[in-house]
């Protein structure tokens, strides 16, 4: 053998050496990284392709890998934090502005015959313009049956750009027919404050979320209800999951002194105070409450128990003291992940107890359900909380 063939293959075999030995250096690194476990996109990657190989049962990439990124979030074992597609992004970012292009109705699900029923035509919306009633089934969206479909997929065929039109099939039970009605979908803004004057100028405000759109709404409940001669308040927040933080401090102000309604501590022992100013009404008030009532409105009673502003009456609410971020990743895709736990303005937690009524008044569970729904002589909640406004009204 010349030097010159003793050079090449003493070359070539450095080369094979040292490429064993990088990519030995690299696997070993991958096995200190992930803790002596193989590495997670080689995983994915080898099982995904043996689904391709084997699996008897079809499925979509897409899909697969939006799973597999809610699994993982799971693994976090908080109920809280969730991952969201694209399209749960678009519905969850609605919801939380409470705006959305529709039609305006509020919907029921009968679950044995898997049937929307509307519960209420949002006043006002082109679904109540177009005549809809509570009650009306709705059996088929643009000649396609809706019976049996899930839920999601009838809204989301309902829903679409504003301006356009959708067709829906309508089975009115009491009048034994069925119809079709031609609507424009438009932008609605959701309602979620209620509002009434009761007897002796008592006014009642129901909020059933905190939204973008709830401040505005509430102050115009205010605005009305101080106009009619109002001398005390009941608000409501009974069945109410919460939502911002930043919308309830905003409607604190109207019934708590300059200071402090609750704050926040981070992973990182980062405190951050919500503050009311000096603005507040004064009026006589009544908080009812249950345990349907959430996270800010837990906060907002809470805050309201511990400055002895009002009165809080009915059953021990949630216990949901924590706070969630929206944090978007690039490909358009998103995570809620749980950021911090928050107080009271005398330092309680919340999180895993729930605020206690000053007056306990047990309700049942099936009418509790339905507050809203309700007339006087069902909710002895109300009844109480109406009696306890004129107690201590001047």
């Amino acid at each position: 053998m010349d030097n010159k063939t003793s050079f090449a293959i003493g070359l070539a075999t450095g080369i094979i050496l040292m490429i064993v030995t990088v990519f030995g250096y690299n696997t070993y690194q991958h096995y200190v990284r992930w803790g002596g476990q193989m590495d997670p996109n080689s995983k994915v990657m080898e099982i995904y392709e043996l689904l391709n190989e084997v699996s008897m049962f079809p499925f979509e990439k897409q899909e697969l890998m939006d799973n597999m990124y809610r699994g993982f979030l799971d693994g976090v074992g908080d109920p809280y934090t969730q991952y969201f597609d694209r399209q749960a992004l678009q519905a969850f970012r609605e919801r939380v502005e409470g705006e959305f292009v529709g039609i305006g109705v509020l919907v029921l699900e009968d679950s044995e015959t898997m049937t929307l029923i509307i519960a209420q035509p949002f006043s006002g919306s082109p679904a109540a313009e177009a005549g809809l009633l509570p009650g009306d089934k709705i059996i088929g969206v643009d000649g396609i049956p809706a019976v049996g479909r899930p839920t999601a997929d009838v809204m989301s065929a309902i829903r679409g750009p504003e301006g356009t039109i959708v067709t829906l099939s309508i089975f009115r039970p009491y009048e034994n027919k069925e119809f079709d009605v031609t609507i424009t979908r438009a932008r609605i803004i959701v309602p979620s404050v209620f509002h009434e004057m009761m007897p002796d100028q008592t006014g009642y405000i129901r909020i059933e979320g905190f939204d973008e759109a709830t401040r505005d709404q509430f102050s115009a409940a205010m605005a009305e209800l101080q106009a009619k001669g109002m001398t005390g308040l009941v608000l409501d927040l009974r069945n109410n999951p919460g939502g911002n933080l930043h919308v309830v401090t905003h409607i604190a102000n109207y019934f708590l002194p300059e200071g402090v309604v609750s704050y926040t501590i981070d992973a990182s022992g980062r405190r951050q105070d919500f503050n009311s100013d000096a603005e507040y009404l004064g009026l006589p008030l009544v908080v009812l409450i249950n345990g349907r009532s959430a996270s800010a409105s837990e906060l907002l009673s809470g805050a309201i128990q511990d400055t002895q502003m009002g009165v809080l009456i009915g059953e021990q609410t949630f216990g949901k003291g924590i706070v969630q971020h929206l944090r978007t990743l690039s490909d358009g895709s998103a995570i809620k992940v749980t950021v911090a736990k928050y107080f009271t303005p005398n330092g309680t937690s919340i999180h895993g107890v729930g605020v206690a009524p000053d007056i306990l008044i047990e309700m049942d569970e099936t009418l509790s359900r339905q507050i809203g729904q309700l007339d006087i002589y069902e909710d002895i909640q109300l009844q109480k909380a109406l009696q306890v406004v004129q107690e201590i009204t001047p």
